[in-house]
């Protein structure tokens, strides 16, 4: 491991104080579990390592004024033990819950997973359908990007001496006439415990007085560069009713997803017959009832 400088700061105020005196390159830590593979191997040879660990203004999940908001610092233990998260984000309490090993989970941080922006991030394509935002802290102040921007880079993706302070969404909630449910799955080698081979995640708003899909977003990991989002599904979602039928349309869709995506490589026929089962699984858990499951 190559050396360098260490610091512990205990506030965000302290680590603005540390970037302030060094004109070097910094590399941020909190939970370390792919940061420290990087640092064995010589993939960084950072002049600083600041920890992040034990700032408490980092690590939280609340609702504020209509949004969930969680600290970059916080963990996918802690998400994916948060009533709130599942109330309000159950796509993102099902990733959390998935990511890794319980060792992982404990240390792996949501800020963390967001820097990485692994294409199988399992947080990822969960923030994509959540609509989500990350507070960013740097030299030139903060700055506030949605999630789908600052992956698709364009200039907005992480600059030297910025981390993630925050990330924030909206707190949808079910209504009388009115069903928000969203889900995530993901596909590894060995479940839980290996990167994914492919993860999904959806959102989708139903009319109960006529039983038909308002809307829905849908997104898809490991399949590009980044996660990214199935709009052309999801305009063919609205106005539909689901059952049976639908979701072989459905399935349909996410193979023709993959022909486009990685068209010629060797993963493909695995990936098209694999996304059509993750499909199904996701649908099978939010609309257990129209799709005749356990009947």
């Amino acid at each position: 491991m190559p050396k360098f400088k260490f610091a512990c700061p205990m506030s965000i105020a302290e680590v603005m104080e540390t970037l302030s005196q060094s004109q070097e390159e910094v590399a941020f830590i909190s939970g370390g579990t792919d940061l420290v593979i990087q640092l064995n191997s010589g993939q960084i040879k950072p002049a600083w390592l600041i920890d992040l660990s034990q700032i408490a203004e980092l690590n939280y999940i609340k609702e504020v004024e209509g949004r969930l908001r969680i600290g970059s610092a916080t963990t996918f233990t802690q998400i994916s033990e948060s009533s709130l998260i599942w109330e309000k984000a159950r796509c993102l309490g099902q990733a959390a819950s998935q990511v890794g090993s319980t060792q992982i989970r404990n240390r792996a941080t949501l800020g963390g997973n967001i820097a990485k922006a692994s294409p199988a991030g399992d947080s990822l394509p969960a923030l994509l359908v959540l609509e989500a935002w990350v507070s960013i802290l740097g030299p030139q102040g903060l700055r506030r990007v949605s999630f789908a921007q600052l992956q698709a880079g364009d200039g907005a993706g992480l600059q030297a001496k910025e981390l993630i302070t925050e990330v924030d969404f909206p707190s949808w909630q079910s209504q009388i006439e009115t069903q928000i449910v969203s889900g995530f799955a993901k596909v590894g080698s060995r479940s839980t415990v290996t990167i994914a081979r492919l993860n999904m995640a959806v959102k989708v708003e139903m009319d109960l007085g006529i039983g038909k899909i308002r809307g829905a977003r849908w997104a898809v990991g490991a399949l590009g560069r980044t996660p990214f989002r199935l709009e052309e599904l999801e305009l063919e979602l609205q106005g539909k009713t689901m059952n049976q039928d639908l979701a072989q349309e459905i399935a349909d869709r996410l193979t023709e997803a993959v022909d486009r995506a990685i068209p010629g490589r060797s993963s493909q026929e695995y990936k098209r017959q694999a996304i059509q089962g993750l499909g199904y699984d996701l649908l099978n858990d939010l609309f257990s009832e129209q799709m005749g499951v356990g009947r």
